[in-house]
């Protein structure tokens, strides 16, 4: 007998819950749907479990915890989104300032071919004991394309787009380093990295890579990355 009563009460119950009006959500979750969902699928768990082996309480507090973490979660990306947005936005500011500056920077690439005007790139031999010290173009496979020897601890060297032979490189962008012939008894006759290289050039545009990063190009067609500028005139 105890159980038939037990059984109407829990129907009776559920019968209550289905016609339960809606409630309206207020504060910062209003109209949240995600929320809507989460609330949906709790309300259908609770219309369908077994009124004789209700689910147990701790279980639903476990969910409401677990989804409270993973809305936070999103939250808080969102939040830093908006946050890299507006810092972006102030870096193009900040840098559109560089527009007709002449600009020095670290020079990692040059741009072949060139304007007509061959490309200067300044040394600077910080690495003793090496020999054959030069400029090093490669392209993107890692061919090494031509080599511009160097003299002295400093200076600058010209590049005017041709290859070793002379002839004219495709169009492109090619890396550049400056390179030394090691001397020591542990690594001779090693190519070594042999200083820095560093080029100038007037700023004609800000433009953002796909990385996300700044990058400065200049009027003779060269892109040179916005944090690698190390003095501007």
């Amino acid at each position: 007998m105890s159980g038939t009563v037990n059984q109407t009460n829990a129907a009776s119950a559920l019968n209550t819950l289905n016609s339960t009006p809606a409630i309206t959500q207020v504060g910062a979750n209003a109209n949240n749907a995600q929320m809507n969902q989460f609330l949906t699928l709790l309300v259908a768990q609770l219309q369908n479990q077994d009124p004789m082996q209700p689910t147990d309480p701790t279980q639903f507090v476990a969910q409401l915890a677990q989804f409270s973490t993973v809305e936070q979660l999103v939250q808080g990306n969102t939040t830093l989104t908006g946050i890299s947005q507006s810092l972006s936005g102030l870096s193009l500011g900040q840098y559109s300032g560089l527009i007709k500056h002449t600009v020095t920077a670290t020079a990692t690439t040059v741009t072949a071919p060139t304007s007509g005007t061959p490309q200067n790139l300044s040394y600077n031999v910080t690495t003793s004991g090496l020999t054959n010290v030069n400029v090093q173009i490669t392209n993107a496979s890692g061919t090494v394309v031509n080599s511009l020897p160097v003299t002295g601890t400093s200076g600058t060297v010209a590049f005017n787009g041709l290859d070793s032979s002379g002839n004219q490189l495709p169009a492109g962008q090619y890396n550049v380093a400056l390179v030394g012939t090691s001397t020591a008894p542990a690594t001779v006759g090693q190519s070594q990295s042999a200083g820095t290289l560093t080029s100038s050039g007037t700023v004609a545009s800000v433009q953002q890579g796909t990385s996300g990063d700044w990058q400065l190009q200049l009027t003779d067609g060269r892109l040179v990355s916005a944090s690698s500028v190390t003095s501007v005139q």
